[in-house]
């Protein structure tokens, strides 16, 4: 194998699901162990977000929402394998997806340092627990009810505006 194809850089992206109840210090760990790993394989973030708490599609690891994060970069071919392994390993990452972008990148890559930047991952606010027969929908979480109040008594101001059809004719329009 010759020095250029040793050397040829790729073009990958990967998206990582953190567990929701993550802190800031770990999403920051486990975005350190892949900017690690990038480097050692000659290459280069060029860009990281933080997608922050999403629904998921389905329950992971019996959660319902997770944080999502996504990183583009360059680096030589085996980078996959690498950070794909320390990813496995971290307890708080609960899927990842790495993707091949280009399998050939050509000359100097700029990167904006802005780009790189990881934004903190916000505070979990916390969520109502439903019990059994809320999950199922018999019976309406207090949120629901609250919503449902709120929609009764905006009909009730708006029956009180409409005019009553049974009142006598002329009943209120000052009497000759």
């Amino acid at each position: 194998m010759s020095a250029a194809a040793k050397l040829r850089l790729r073009e990958y992206e990967i998206v990582y699901v953190l567990a929701p109840n993550a802190d800031n210090a770990e999403a920051e760990r486990v975005n350190a162990k892949v900017t690690e790993v990038v480097s050692s394989f000659g290459g280069k973030l060029l860009k990281l977000d933080n997608w922050g708490r999403r629904k998921l599609a389905y329950p992971i690891k019996r959660n319902a929402r997770g944080i999502f994060v996504y990183v583009k970069y360059v680096a030589q071919p085996g980078v996959v394998a690498e950070i794909e392994r320390n990813l496995r390993i971290a307890d708080s990452v609960l899927r990842f997806q790495s993707t091949l972008i280009n399998p050939a990148v050509e000359g100097e890559v700029a990167v904006d340092p802005e780009d790189v930047k990881f934004t903190p991952v916000a505070p979990a606010e916390p969520e109502e627990e439903l019990s059994y027969e809320q999950r199922l929908g018999l019976v309406p979480s207090a949120h629901k009810k609250v919503q449902v109040e709120d929609e009764l008594s905006a009909l009730d101001d708006e029956l009180d505006e409409v005019p009553d059809l049974n009142a006598e004719p002329g009943a209120g329009r000052g009497a000759p």
